[in-house]
């Protein structure tokens, strides 16, 4: 099983260093999580958008990403509040926070 994060986020824009495109279901991504800097470093976890809502007026948008790797994540990053980013490469196309996290069935 993989683990399901639903998160609320703020799309950076292209002329900000972020995506060129809105972000879209299917969309995959590198997960760094704010409080855990060197741990990612050691171990980068990808993320696929499986749900996505997102206002081009705002910025704003949740979503629900998948990571993509089953080996496993400590549970601390999973909890409830935590901040995370989304890149493309080395650029953050979003700055969010776990709203609530969920195993999956494998498909």
């Amino acid at each position: 099983m993989s683990t399901e994060l639903h998160i609320d986020y703020l799309w950076v824009p292209h002329a900000l260093g972020g995506h060129r495109a809105e972000p879209y279901a299917g969309m995959r991504s590198t997960i760094r999580w704010q409080r855990y800097l060197q741990e990612h470093l050691e171990r980068a976890r990808d993320v696929e958008c499986t749900r996505i809502s997102f206002d081009p007026g705002s910025l704003r948008g949740s979503a629900t990403v998948r990571l993509i790797s089953d080996a496993p994540v400590p549970p601390q990053w999973l909890q409830e509040g935590n901040l995370i980013e989304l890149l493309d490469g080395y650029k953050v196309i979003a700055v969010g926070r776990i709203v609530s996290t969920g195993p999956r069935a494998a498909r």
